[in-house]
């Protein structure tokens, strides 16, 4: 009696911190997965395979539980490429793979709606208000672009690769949102300059991807990253990360994510891409990853 199944982590390719507050995002899964084992138990709730019950993974079941109206004590198992506290979605990602599978086990299917609402649930444990892209991210997958009052909208766009540079310096998403907050709230009329070109951002970052134009992507990459540094939000590791990938050869890279510490994304051309690997490594973690990859899906336990 027990079932499987793995979600996807994500990229913010521009808007982060500005979806917070009303503009878009234009986000993308990535080929690194979470997956989740769920088994009955014959008591004791919901719980980790450690004991743990304050995870998002926990939370996420048992709001399933809660919607189907059942009772049970479950164990999840959970296993995880994705790097933790880095901003490129783990815990969305295990949470929405716990959900899928208590669903699975107890009821015979998906609801992906059910596990959009579930894993949203569970980020809230460690989240100061989630926006909602990251349980998007990990329940439908693909490319596109998500906005709080309208949700997550898939777009067929053929970037296929990006890099991904982890500083390793971990961080809460909810002190960066809070830090973003607090700069609003002191600089109201520059917040609103910066939330304007956020939005100018996403729509010729839209045209960019569309064309596969990788060095306006680039350029529209660093102009992403100045605002996330007006707001306060980047990081001497996150500079030496992006400074490193633009030598290498990159046509431009940005924080993704919270900031504060995580992770760096760029875009160069996919024939340079291992060399600037091979460059930056000595430092820092990197991904080659896949973009645009498939959500939330049922695995074999």
């Amino acid at each position: 009696m027990r079932a499987a199944a793995s979600a996807p982590g994500k990229v913010i390719l521009f808007g982060e911190h500005f979806v917070v507050h009303g503009a878009p995002a234009l986000v993308a899964s990535i080929d690194l997965r979470a997956a989740a084992i769920v088994e009955r138990a014959e008591s004791g709730g919901v719980r980790l395979s450690d004991g743990s019950k304050d995870n998002p993974a926990v939370k996420a079941v048992e709001h399933v539980l809660r919607r189907l109206g059942a009772s049970a004590s479950l164990i999840i198992e959970i296993e995880s490429r994705i790097p933790q506290s880095v901003g490129l979605g783990s815990s969305a990602a295990l949470a929405a793979s716990s959900s899928a599978a208590a669903l699975h086990l107890l009821a015979g299917r998906l609801d992906l709606n059910l596990i959009l609402e579930s894993s949203h649930e569970g980020e809230k444990i460690i989240h100061y208000m989630p926006s909602g892209i990251d349980t998007s991210i990990a329940t439908f997958g693909g490319i596109g672009v998500y906005a709080r009052s309208s949700g997550y909208k898939k777009l067929d766009i053929a970037l296929e690769e990006i890099l991904v540079v982890n500083t390793g310096m971990r961080r809460r998403t909810g002190d960066m949102v809070l830090r973003v907050r607090g700069f609003a709230e002191r600089e109201p009329e520059q917040f609103k300059q910066l939330l304007d070109e956020a939005g100018r951002i996403i729509e010729e970052g839209l045209d960019a991807l569309r064309s596969r134009d990788l060095e306006r992507l680039g350029m529209l990459m660093s102009r992403n990253q100045e605002l996330l540094r007006v707001v306060g939000v980047s990081s001497p590791e996150l500079e030496e990360a992006i400074a490193m990938c633009l030598d290498a050869g990159a046509y431009g890279a940005k924080l993704t994510g919270a900031g504060g510490g995580g992770c760096v994304i760029a875009a160069a051309d996919p024939d340079k891409m291992d060399e600037i690997i091979s460059r930056i490594s000595g430092r820092f973690e990197v991904f080659r990853v896949r973009l645009g990859v498939e959500g939330v899906r049922v695995e074999r336990p």
